[in-house]
């Protein structure tokens, strides 16, 4: 019998096994179709922003200090407190559940806007939502306090915690979660900021109160929700463009209604122009946009970009600085257009 059988006939022994399954198959989360490979998203249709993923050497990295170092044969996922039927899981157990794929964007709160701390990447694992029912909360229960390894930890209500979407994460691009992000386990929340969403997961713990956690307490947002802002790729602040029409492409994102349109202005924001959507997959994943521009005058110009949320919610103008809730306003590039 090969390590895997194993694995699957020893767990589906369990009674807890046997309960949890029959919550899976009730549960069906909704998984990405199968993709094929690109190089350029501009050339692409529909699918263009799930091509568009960050390799696991390039993602960004943030975290409260250093990444533990965690041995899988030791390490135990939690689930107790105002439950019923406290949990306590190894990474076989989990594994040997079914697994989905999730192609989802994360983003660090501290990152301003049109900068380098966000990534897409394809994440396996499985639902969290089965794994909750199955210890049963009980009615006194009205958050949950999730522990990771590093010390960190975060507060979240009931009803966010048990979104259908939410899940448990333990590959990232076809190979097993690195170190630096997450291993062995991590829990994605879509449409939050990566602070919510904690790497090394080790437990959570059902309370009658909700509670702040660890960034939380610093005076970080408690929901962390992203904010929705667009973000112009190309061409480049301070470029200098020869010709008569140019091609500006970049990404948007929101929280988890995602992202109905794009505008651009070229008129200091009298006006706004919609840009065309080149991909809009999923509301967990940037949505990729073009605008095809063209100048009425040689010389200096400024291009702002906005975008309108899935509640249709259009960006704010107003500037903030990451600190508390995310970076606000809009993007702006300066270029010069010379004649050919």
């Amino acid at each position: 019998m090969d390590r895997r059988r194993f694995i699957l006939v020893s767990v589906a022994g369990s009674a807890w096994f046997v309960a949890l399954m029959t919550l899976y198959n009730k549960f069906r989360p909704v998984v990405f179709p199968r993709r094929v490979h690109v190089e350029d998203y501009l050339l692409l249709g529909e699918r263009a922003a799930l091509e568009a993923i960050t390799s696991n050497k390039e993602f960004y990295v943030t975290s409260k200090g250093s990444a533990p170092r965690i041995d899988p044969a030791q390490w135990r996922l939690t689930i107790n407190g105002l439950v019923e039927n406290p949990l306590s899981l190894t990474l076989d157990q989990i594994k040997a559940l079914p697994q989905l794929e999730r192609t989802l964007t994360l983003e660090c709160i501290s990152n301003r806007i049109g900068g380098p701390w966000i990534g897409n990447a394809r994440w396996r694992g499985t639902a969290l939502r089965p794994l909750l029912e199955l210890a049963r909360p009980q009615p006194e229960a009205t958050a949950a306090l999730l522990h990771a390894a590093d010390g960190l930890s975060t507060g979240l209500p009931l009803e966010r915690l048990l979104w259908e979407d939410n899940f448990l994460a333990c590959e990232m691009n076809g190979e097993p979660l690195p170190r630096a992000h997450g291993y062995p386990l991590r829990v994605f929340f879509p449409g939050k900021y990566g602070m919510k969403q904690p790497k090394w997961l080790t437990g959570i713990e059902f309370l009658a109160e909700h509670p702040l956690g660890y960034w939380e307490r610093q005076g970080w947002s408690d929901t962390a929700e992203r904010q929705t802002r667009s973000v112009l790729d190309s061409p480049g602040d301070g470029a200098r463009l020869s010709g008569e029409r140019f091609l500006l492409a970049g990404y948007a994102v929101a929280d988890a209604s995602g992202i109905e349109r794009v505008e651009v202005s070229d008129d200091d924001r009298a006006s706004w122009h919609p840009a065309e959507i080149v991909s809009n997959p999923s509301p967990y994943v940037w949505t990729f946009w073009r605008y095809e521009w063209q100048p009425l005058v040689p010389g200096k110009h400024t291009l702002w970009m906005r975008a309108v949320n899935g509640r249709g919610e259009v960006q704010t103008a107003a500037q903030s600085s990451p600190w508390p809730d995310g970076a606000t306003g809009h993007h702006r590039i300066e270029v010069e257009v010379v004649l050919e």
